[in-house]
């Protein structure tokens, strides 16, 4: 029997959440390779990091250093490459869709901006975002009609791209999320409430909305609380470097630098309460993971947030935009008066491919 050879895409992912998906793709791939029926050839950035039994690779360590590199790989060179390699399967795990021949051909779409629409704010800190935005709008849609299937995190993504670009072949997988539970206490004031937002500092990511909540608190809850942000201190971003300068003053302030997996968990382990003001997200992984914890949430009145939540009682939603709001949440938690809104899962998992050699299943079988 003539082996099938997968082509894995994901020459643009080197770093954060999304190398994290490359990686965990790749390594359930290998696990799941019989090599006496599938050949698979990886097209990364680098092998680095990525050395799997059962993968060929391929690098391409330029396709970062500009737009124009990616998007001549992507609609060029990829064409050549696929006639040369002849895939039974082309699988690309960064939202757009190559211009390749196979004879099925995947896409697997998280990236967020698509869904946000930038302020002047935005542009002035990151312009990536905003051109992010103006691209990936077209991007998304270009050639993504030739997919036997589209794959997206969440079940509101689903229904926005059904509206927008007519497909109906589009299934839900969620990002498969294991546990990872401590013991480990991080050493927070003992004497304080904590409130923790583990972000990366991107202005859609809405510290600020905390951040200008905290004047609004009573004295005696003020007295009694620290806000703990990480990835802030020591960070040259210039978002981050707004944060600290604007808001350093406060007291109850705490603008830890990068943490390590390890202390992560710890702070999670430590912390009595997660904000999560993201105005979009694919997901929200902070979401699941402080849940594992069974710690309490309030967290942005959006759709990823609700689904990332599932269904859970500690829980309270809040305008991502209205700082009154969230300091009546947080006045209600220090206080004990808050009532939990609670909420539930109204969607049907049942049609949820929910982890990758699920995926990889149905790509082979489709």
């Amino acid at each position: 029997m003539k082996k099938k050879r997968i082509i894995i895409s994901g020459i643009n992912m080197v770093e954060g959440g999304i190398f994290t998906i490359l990686h965990n793709v790749l390594k359930e791939l290998s696990t799941y390779c019989n090599p006496a029926e599938l050949e698979l050839i990886a097209l990364v950035p680098s092998k680095k990091g990525l050395e799997f039994p059962h993968i060929q690779y391929l690098e391409f360590p330029d396709s970062k250093k500009s737009w124009f590199k990616r998007l001549y790989y992507e609609y060029f060179y990829f064409k050549k490459l696929s006639q040369e390699l002849q895939p039974d399967i082309w699988f690309s795990l960064h939202d757009t869709t190559p211009n390749v021949v196979s004879k099925k051909q995947f896409v697997y779409c998280h990236h967020p901006t698509t869904f946000f629409k930038p302020t002047w704010k935005d542009w002035q800190f990151d312009i990536k975002i905003g051109i992010f935005h103006l691209l990936y709008d077209y991007l998304f849609q270009f050639n993504i009609k030739k997919n036997h299937c589209v794959f997206v995190q969440q079940h509101w993504i689903k229904d926005e791209f059904e509206k927008r670009f007519g497909l109906s072949n589009i299934i839900v997988t969620p990002p498969p999320f294991v546990e990872q539970l401590t013991e480990e206490k991080y050493p927070f004031d003992s004497g304080k409430i904590h409130f923790l937002y583990p972000s990366f500092p991107r202005s859609y990511k809405n510290h600020e909305v905390i951040l200008n909540a905290i004047p609004l608190l009573p004295d005696f809850v003020r007295d009694k609380v620290q806000f703990h942000f990480t990835t802030i201190k020591d960070n040259p971003s210039k978002y981050a470097q707004y944060l600290e300068s604007t808001y350093g003053h406060l007291t109850s302030v705490v603008f830890h630098p990068k943490v390590n997996r390890k202390q992560l968990l710890a702070m999670y382990n430590s912390m009595d309460a997660l904000i999560f003001p993201s105005k979009i997200e694919t997901w929200g992984l902070p979401i699941s993971e402080a849940k594992a914890y069974n710690k309490p949430l309030l967290l942005a009145d959006l759709p990823y947030a609700k689904e990332a939540c599932g269904t859970y009682d500690l829980v309270s939603f809040f305008d991502t935009t209205k700082t009154k709001e969230l300091a009546h949440l947080i006045t209600q938690f220090v206080d004990q008066t808050i009532v939990y809104s609670g909420n539930s899962v109204t969607f049907d998992s049942s049609t949820e491919l929910k982890n990758w050699p699920a995926v990889f299943d149905y790509m082979l079988n489709a």
